[in-house]
């Protein structure tokens, strides 16, 4: 997995901790319609940390599907570590009832990097919902 970890200190610009490549699986939308999940494998997702602030963006395509999603540590109910239907490994985001999905094999430094930005983390493994 491709990672990047480095501090921008221009006046304005959030610190970045941490961008992780991997992939993804999160709700679909189409315009005013849900439309069931949109799974991305390695390389077409993205996780990028800052200071206080969680972002998840499918690449490529995906993006006119899911769009980039953005999240304050007030926004999300909570980051957890989960396995994939087949095992794979990531982080999960619960928001608004509903979850996200990061699939890669950095989930402690991922789960880390949230706890310390003030993030509620859960260590307790928990499998890969497709419902919601």
């Amino acid at each position: 997995m491709a990672a990047a970890i480095w501090n921008s200190f221009r006046p304005g610009r959030m610190i970045c901790r941490m961008r992780l490549i991997g992939g993804a699986n999160v709700p679909a939308v189409l315009g005013p319609f849900k439309a069931g999940r949109l799974n991305a494998t390695w390389p077409f997702g993205e996780l990028t940390v800052e200071a206080g602030r969680i972002r998840l963006r499918v690449r490529l395509f995906g993006a006119l599907v899911a769009g980039p999603t953005q999240w304050s540590a007030q926004e999300i109910a909570e980051v957890f570590p989960c396995r994939g239907l087949f095992g794979t490994s990531g982080v999960g985001f619960r928001v608004d009832g509903r979850n996200f999905y990061f699939w890669t094999r950095e989930s402690p430094r991922v789960l880390d990097a949230c706890e310390g930005d003030g993030f509620v983390v859960s260590r307790e493994v928990q499998r890969e919902s497709l419902r919601r």
